[in-house]
C-alpha cells in the first residue's frame, strides 16, 4: 500500500482540510444542529470520530515515550479530498502528534476551537448520552436527560423510534466496533 505523504501548511490548514467534506460549511459555520442531525443519520460517521480521536491521543502518548507510530489514513471523504480529487487522506505521525496538540491547546470555550475538536465534541457528546440512555434501559430507571436535547427533539418523534434506531445503529456498530455502549 502506497501512503501519499500531505505537506499541510500549518496545523491550523491540516484542521481545516481533516473536516468531513459532507459537513464542511457546518463546521466552517458552526451550525451544530445541522451537524447534530446529519451525525444522526450516519452514524458510521459519528462512530469514525472515537477512532479518530483514539489514534491521535495513542500518537501524542508514543510520542511523549519517544516512540514511533504509523500513519493513520482519515475514514471519511475529507475536504482536502474534495478539493485536491484524491482519496484517503493519510497523516503521518508527527502529524498526528500536531493535530492532536492543536486540539488540545484550541479546546472550548476558547474562541478559536479546532474544528475537528468541535465536530468530535459532538459525536462524543451524543455517543455519551446515548451510552447513558441505554443504560437507564438496561437497569429499568427512569428516563434520563436524553429526551430534552435538541438533536434528540429535532430527529425523534417518540422513545420508541430511538430505541428502534439505537438497537438497529448503535448496538450492530457496536459490536463490530468498541465497546462505545455497554450493556
Amino acid at each position: 500500500m502506497t501512503v501519499k505523504i500531505i505537506n499541510f501548511g500549518t496545523t491550523e490548514e491540516m484542521d481545516t482540510y481533516l473536516i468531513p467534506n459532507a459537513i464542511y460549511n457546518e463546521t466552517i459555520n458552526r451550525e451544530k444542529k445541522k451537524i447534530e442531525s446529519y451525525f444522526i443519520t450516519h452514524p458510521l460517521l459519528m462512530f469514525s470520530f472515537v477512532g479518530f480521536n483514539g489514534a491521535l491521543k495513542l500518537a501524542n502518548q508514543l510520542a511523549y515515550n519517544k516512540k514511533c507510530g504509523c500513519f493513520y489514513t482519515i475514514p471519511w471523504v475529507t475536504y482536502y479530498d474534495y478539493k485536491n480529487g484524491t482519496k484517503n487522506t493519510s497523516l503521518t505521525f508527527p502529524q498526528q502528534v500536531d493535530e492532536y496538540r492543536y486540539m488540545i491547546l484550541n479546546w472550548y470555550p476558547s474562541p478559536n476551537i479546532s474544528h475537528m475538536q468541535f465536530l468530535s465534541q459532538i459525536a462524543l457528546g451524543i455517543i455519551l448520552s446515548i451510552k447513558q440512555y441505554w443504560y437507564y434501559v438496561n437497569n429499568n430507571l427512569s428516563d434520563c436527560s436524553l429526551f430534552q436535547k435538541s438533536w434528540y427533539k429535532d430527529n425523534f418523534d417518540s422513545p420508541k423510534l430511538f430505541k428502534m434506531y439505537v438497537l438497529k445503529y448503535f448496538l450492530s456498530l457496536n459490536n463490530k466496533n468498541s465497546n462505545v455502549i455497554q450493556s
